[in-house]
């Protein structure tokens, strides 16, 4: 039966098969719910800035301490989501997004808001390790880059939403805490939408269950370490740029504000067309490696291009800082599930969630840092490109073809 997650007739077989979708949107969906609520700040920082009389390097931190929970629950997050069921744990997970995007929408204090965001970060920590987990019980290793390509394309599908929406909602009521009331609303729906639609997969196995032993194994995975840190540099670039893109566009290439934002997420337009495209043809040449290193390499000439560029140029460039940035996260997905078995899946994704918020903690202030010293929007995309330079380094020294 399906409950069971065991496969007893050929039309189990179809209806396991058809439903898996079903599990892999819902969890989809449930990143999107943490993404958008995370997205929407950026577009808003220089406003909240001005509120709360705060520095640019500051302000930074409103997308820092949401990610601070990640950093500290990570590993222990992996622990549970191993041990238990991710249903009813990712129910009370997104509910906690809302409570944190609630509670920025009322905050009048930085301390208020940061208190929000921290409490979004708890429950993103759980969502961005229980999810894929949750994936990788239901598609085996010959489509599981198909499903991770699919499923990666959540952070831009995210950011493609809360940009322009968190924008023009902020102009439209002269406010920028109005946004998040709609984060709040849109995580309660999907929440509800999730413990209805998710269910154990059938590749879990019901008959065994991790031990320390196996535990301590996973987490000495050289290989998984190596990917996580590859992510953990690639999140640093990505949500560098991404925090402060729209800002430098305003200041230093004197585009309009909503403007700004739409250029700003054009790189994720790009990627929402081309990470399942590279999970697939990841899938179909086996060759991991290469793309993670080519991939990084390209982002940081993109990045680079895009600091030079003006008018139709600049559009350019960001399409194409978008399809290099659109290599590296199916790929990453794929690695914690190809070097673990299912069962520890979930300990492999909290290393991949451990490094990937300790990229994006310092990625904001570090962005606002430069800003601030140079002055100069080419010296900070140079400084963001050397995070995808490292991220290059270190796959270089994987084991993966």
């Amino acid at each position: 039966m399906l409950a069971k997650g065991c496969v007893d007739t050929p039309l189990e077989g179809k209806i396991l098969a058809s439903y898996r979708w079903i599990v892999l949107f819902s969890c989809f969906l449930a990143f999107v719910a943490y993404a958008f609520v995370f997205q929407s700040m950026p577009p808003l920082l220089s406003d909240a800035a001005t509120e709360f009389n705060i520095s640019e390097a500051q302000a930074g931190l409103l997308m820092s301490l949401a990610v601070v929970p990640g950093i500290v629950l990570a590993l222990p997050a992996g622990f549970i989501v191993v041990r238990y069921r991710f249903r009813r744990l990712g129910f009370v997970s997104i509910l906690s997004v809302a409570a944190g995007s609630l509670i920025t929408a009322i905050a009048d204090s930085f301390p208020l808001a940061l208190l929000g965001r921290f409490v979004l970060g708890v429950g993103g920590s759980f969502i961005i390790v229980g999810t894929p987990a949750t994936i990788s019980q239901w598609f085996d290793r010959k489509d599981l880059g198909k499903a991770m390509g699919f499923y990666a394309t959540n952070m831009p599908v995210a950011t493609i939403l809360a940009f322009p929406t968190a924008t023009i909602l902020a102009q439209s009521y002269n406010d920028w805490h109005y946004p998040f009331y709609v984060g709040a609303l849109l995580a309660v729906v999907i929440a509800f939408t999730f413990v209805l639609a998710v269910r154990e997969g059938p590749l879990r196995d019901h008959n065994k269950s991790a031990g320390a032993p196996e535990i301590r194994r996973a987490l000495g995975n050289s290989e998984v370490w190596k990917a996580s840190l590859v992510w953990m540099f690639f999140n640093g670039a990505a949500i560098a740029y991404l925090s402060w893109a729209k800002t430098l566009f305003e200041s230093y290439k004197g585009l309009p504000s909503l403007e700004a934002s739409v250029f700003a997420s054009v790189l994720m337009y790009a990627a929402v067309f081309f990470v399942p495209i590279f999970g697939w043809a990841s899938d179909k040449t086996a060759k991991r490696k290469l793309f993670l290193v080519g991939g990084s390499i390209a982002m940081a000439v993109a990045l680079i291009v895009t600091s030079y560029a003006l008018g139709m140029a600049l559009l350019a460039s960001v399409i194409m800082l978008g399809i290099t940035a659109a290599i590296v996260p199916p790929v990453v997905m794929t690695i914690p599930s190809q070097n673990l078995p299912p069962s520890l899946s979930g300990t492999g994704f909290s290393i991949v969630t451990l490094c990937q918020n300790v990229g994006i903690a310092f990625a904001a202030p570090y962005a606002g840092y430069l800003i601030q010293v140079t002055g100069d929007i080419t010296a900070t995309f140079f400084g963001i490109s050397l995070l995808s330079l490292a991220a290059a380094a270190v796959a270089l020294t994987m084991k993966a073809k």
